[in-house]
């Protein structure tokens, strides 16, 4: 037999796509010199130039060569440094976190803004007060709130990190820092997975970049807030990097990130699904010679459910919510099993009740045919905002968003097609990636004899593997069997029956897969031509790396948004930025991937090159530079609205003129500023945008009642009052606003009124309570009035 021997290195194309594969030398014979390695990627643009050679008969009088100049060898150094290195997690975080910091990074004299006001100034947990200990943090939610006053958020790893550094600063430009380099640590991480699935340099730096420069995840990044959704991306991440530890120890890799995540937000949930299925699609990239596709698959959901599990019961005994009334009654008679069933698994998973303002969420407010409508068109939204992030906005409540007045428009459809058509061009690439490795196995398997048999480790080795794997599974499944079928129906092995059923078999499960994961590392391996000293295996990657990281992205999208997209439940929020950090993972692998392929289809590749250089080649270059600029710019440009909060709220109502919160909180920021007429102006907008808001009316009288017209005052207080009776802090607002104003006794029959129209409310006891001991207490009772802007927790 005869072997095609290797091209020679000037044959090779330098425009060839970031996915081509063939890295090494794929059928030529045992090299007795250095064992290949993974070559570096080609790189867009023009060929380099390669010199002149030794034997071009240059007459001596020519000289030396010229020296490059300094921006030729400043180029070559960046070119050299992504393109001919293999990248590592150190390599890859110094450029990103510089990219990072310059996009992201706000202004040293910025303040707390928006909700960071309440997570870190009102955080009774990180402010230690009463007496919080450091480890209560798993007794309280993320805005420090105990079980019976949250709102759903059971994030304690971010209260942790928070409360560690207040000790140290309470700079809010220090603790916004910290995030930035989080989220370049996670596009590092990125960087490492793509290369570790295509071994392609260039292909693996785009993904990062693509992470680390996108716009929609300012407010994540940027925002305090945000490091909920960094850390539990970070989880994410890192479940994906553990799919390329051997099969033994992949399962706990991914155990302990996906519980890491799930601590940091309980978004990461959707690692439960996904992690495995990214394991199905890449393990012949991963492990090419022990695939073990299913196997693998396997792993990683038992070990990603055992954590889910596990976060779920440890938050039910740390953190005992009350139940949702909807879960709290019981199932009529009858009920199908489907259904009962499924209301038992929502009853074990519940969380604290979310909260449902119809500002925050009209949504909410719908039946669910025009809810699931107005999800899509949101999703829809949030899509392109990916891809052209035209207008960013840290706001996009009522009625910026409302409840659609018909179920079929072109944001519902566009939004249903974008949720259904990725998972099934997913399923489509897996396809032909799956005959591509077939064709590829099917050729190896031809020119095996050329190499080592098992291409892979060595034969001796197997055994003890297969045997060890056997005999920990065996004896897992044999314990549980046992302990199933005699010890609890003896009432023996207290400490097992003390376990609640769903926790039962996780002290059997690390035995298991341990067992299970060498059974899979000990098989015998496909076919992969290796080097002959088996320093090196040639990887099973050619065209078939991108289809599988695109499969996985595209799914990624979809899954990892839908539980945001309020159609399974009703969130507080109708839209929110950071809730694409986790489709952004997605979403990068698939951007990198098309990239590639377009500059293939322009500029040839090395294993299809174009007979010469031309203009094509820059074509995926230049679009590339666009696109990148933009998402740089727009995500500069969005970080320098968090300059302060009068900035933030400016910025906010261009960007959603239709937000009632955005204006009104705009008002606020000019009247505490001492701009009283812009206050008014923008509270009126506010009013008229959102006229049964409750906050919009008190603000405006408000407004009025500090610019010393209290009587023009009173009929907004009165309204807003109507519309809230029991919003304890407006009304104190504007009852002690009044006072100071020496008009409350004027008002008094109007507001008795009020009080025996609303028996039982905070408007009931606040203003008689007022009106009876205002010249005792200096108006409104101390205890009752409102935290004050930029304040910590009342006592």
């Amino acid at each position: 037999m005869t072997y095609r021997p290797p091209p020679p290195a000037a044959a090779r194309d330098p425009m060839s796509s970031a996915l081509d594969d063939d890295t090494t030398t794929p059928y030529g014979p045992p090299s007795s010199g250095p064992p290949p390695s993974f070559g570096p990627p080609p790189s867009f643009g023009p060929p380099p130039s390669s010199g002149l050679p030794p034997s071009s008969g240059l007459p001596p009088s020519a000289g030396p060569p010229a020296a490059p100049s300094f921006l030729g060898d400043a180029a070559r150094r960046v070119r050299d440094y992504f393109l001919e290195l293999d990248p590592t997690f150190l390599s890859a975080i110094a450029p990103l976190a510089l990219v990072a910091v310059i996009l992201f990074t706000r202004a040293p004299s910025t303040n707390y803004i928006f909700d960071e006001q309440e997570a870190l100034l009102a955080n009774p947990y990180v402010n230690a007060k009463g007496g919080i200990g450091f480890l209560d943090a798993i007794h309280r939610d993320f805005w420090g709130l105990p079980p019976d006053r949250s709102v759903g958020s059971y994030r304690p790893l971010p209260n942790f990190l928070w409360r560690t550094i207040w000790a140290v600063t309470k700079q809010p430009f220090f603790h916004h820092f910290y995030n930035v380099l989080f989220h370049a640590v996670n596009a590092a991480l990125l960087t490492c997975v793509t290369f570790w699935l295509t071994r392609r340099r260039g292909l693996a730096y785009l993904t990062g970049l693509l992470f680390v420069g996108c716009a929609v995840l300012t407010e994540a990044v940027s925002g305090i807030v945000g490091i909920a959704d960094v850390l539990g991306g970070m989880g994410a991440i890192a479940a994906l990097a553990a799919l390329a530890l051997p099969a033994w120890a992949m399962p706990f890799g991914v155990f302990a990130a996906v519980l890491f995540g799930l601590f940091s937000k309980e978004s990461a949930l959707v690692c439960v699904p996904l992690v495995p299925f990214a394991a199905l699609i890449a393990a012949p990239l991963t492990h090419p010679t022990r695939p073990a596709r299913f196997v693998r698959a396997l792993l990683a959901l038992l070990a990603a459910g055992a954590a889910f599990v596990l976060y779920v019961e440890l938050r039910r005994r740390w953190f005992p919510a009350p139940m949702p009334a909807e879960l709290a009654a019981p199932l009529p008679e009858g009920a199908p099993l489907v259904k009962r069933a499924l209301h038992e698994a929502l009853v074990w998973f519940h969380q604290a009740p979310l909260p449902r303002d119809p500002l925050n969420n009209p949504l909410g407010a719908a039946d669910m045919p025009h809810r699931i409508a107005g999800a899509l068109r949101v999703y829809w939204r949030g899509l392109t905002q990916i891809v052209f992030p035209w207008t960013l906005s840290g706001d996009y409540s009522y009625p910026q968003e409302p409840v659609p007045d018909r179920l079929v428009f072109f944001g519902s459809v566009a939004g249903a097609a974008m949720m259904v058509l990725p998972p099934l061009g997913s399923l489509a690439l897996w396809i032909a990636a799956l005959r591509r490795e077939h064709l590829e196995r099917r050729e190896r398997r031809s020119v095996r004899a050329a190499f080592l048999v098992d291409g892979g480790q060595a034969t001796s080795r197997r055994w003890p593997l297969l045997l060890a794997g056997a005999l920990l599974a065996i004896a897992a499944a044999a314990l549980a069997a046992y302990d199933w079928h005699v010890l609890r129906p003896a009432g023996r092995a207290a400490l097992l029956r003390a376990l609640p059923l769903v926790l039962w078999p996780l002290p059997f499960l690390p035995a298991f897969l341990l067992g299970l994961g060498l059974l899979v590392e000990g098989a015998r391996p496909l076919p992969c031509p290796a080097t002959a000293d088996r320093s090196a295996w040639v990887p099973l990657r050619r065209g078939y790396a991108g289809l599988c990281i695109a499969a996985i992205g595209l799914t990624w999208v979809v899954v990892s948004y839908f539980p945001h997209s309020n159609i399974p439940v009703v969130l507080p929020t109708v839209r929110a930025e950071r809730f694409w950090y986790f489709p952004a993972i997605g979403s990068s692998l698939v951007l990198a991937v098309a990239f590639s392929w377009l500059h293939e289809a322009l500029a040839g590749s090395t294993l299809t090159p174009r007979a010469r250089w031309s203009w094509r080649a820059w074509v995926t270059p230049a679009l590339f530079v666009l696109f990148f600029g933009f998402q740089c710019a727009q995500a500069y440009r969005h970080a320098m609205d968090y300059r302060n909060d009068l900035d933030f709220w400016a910025a906010t109502k261009e960007a959603v003129p239709n937000s009632a919160k955005a204006h009104l909180n705009y008002s606020v920021m000019k009247g505490a500023r001492g701009d009283l007429e812009t206050r008014l102006a923008e509270s009126k907008i506010a009013m008229d945008l959102a006229p049964t808001w409750p906050m919009a009316h008190v603000y405006t009288g408000d407004t009025l009642c500090r610019m010393h017209r209290p009587d023009e005052a009173f009929p907004h207080y009165q309204r807003g009052m109507e519309l809230g009776p029991n919003e304890l802090s407006l009304i104190a607002l504007a009852l002690q606003c009044l006072h100071d104003e020496q008009r409350l006794t004027a008002h008094d029959a109007e507001l008795r009124r009020l009080a025996e129209e609303h028996p039982g409310t905070w408007l009931a006891y606040l203003a008689t309570d007022t009106l009876d001991n205002g010249a005792t207490h200096g108006g409104v009772d101390p205890k009752y009035r409102p935290r004050g802007y930029n304040e910590g927790p009342k006592e």
